[in-house]
């Protein structure tokens, strides 16, 4: 993107596939995708990349890199989608912020899913996970041209999906002499829950684009 022109250049975002309005109306969708993985500037680029190590290397660990990628990619579309939703044309937006976000959600319900097992631990990393919550939320919604929404609609659906694929450890000591805890979930137990994910957002695309487009006066 620098080499074409500007990572911060708005038609090189849009040529390399930010989530855009006005281009979304007309049935670029896929841009909720693309979008994902363009930033604006170096800055923005670094900033998710330790993001995204600090929290995703862990999460990763907890949930399995299958769970872990699905849950990734759809709070991404979900982080999209919801900006779209709430600004239609008005969208020009880049960056993994909302798939960094739905991390933090997955992060949130396994720990309050798992708070009686791990204690003490459990709690302080819950209770740090929301102070982290409302900061980046709050300094979202009083900087200027930070996409809030994306972060939104990616910490929603990582915290909905997360709670829907989050292993469940249970203590198995069948024809064992010791025991020892087992994950009793898994992605092809819980194969349903990203499917009703990628159901609910393909529903609510169109829902979306006939709004703005009736709201626009027949664009």
């Amino acid at each position: 993107m620098e080499l074409f022109g500007s990572s911060q250049d708005s038609r090189v975002l849009i040529s390399f596939g930010a989530n855009y309005g006005w281009l979304v109306l007309e049935g670029q969708t896929w841009r909720f995708f693309t979008s994902t993985f363009l930033h604006i500037g170096i800055g923005h680029l670094i900033t998710n990349a330790i993001g995204l190590i600090i929290l995703g290397l862990e999460m990763e660990r907890l949930y399995g890199p299958d769970r872990y990628i699905i849950i990734y990619i759809l709070a991404g579309l979900f982080g999209s989608f919801l900006s779209f939703a709430v600004r239609g044309p008005n969208v020009l937006s880049a960056g993994a912020s909302g798939a960094i976000f739905g991390i933090i959600g997955m992060n949130l319900i396994f720990f309050l899913l798992n708070r009686h097992i791990l204690g003490e631990f459990g709690h302080h990393r819950i209770i740090l996970t929301s102070i982290i919550i409302v900061y980046y939320l709050y300094s979202g919604f009083r900087t200027p041209g930070i996409d809030n929404f994306a972060h939104l609609g990616g910490l929603f659906a990582g915290f909905i999906l997360g709670y829907g694929l989050s292993p469940r450890y249970e203590i198995d000591s069948a024809y064992t002499f010791s025991r020892h805890i087992v994950d009793k979930t898994s992605l092809l137990k819980r194969w349903w829950v990203p499917v009703l994910a990628v159901i609910v957002l393909a529903a609510s695309i169109p829902m979306a684009i006939v709004f703005w487009k009736s709201l626009l006066g027949g664009f």
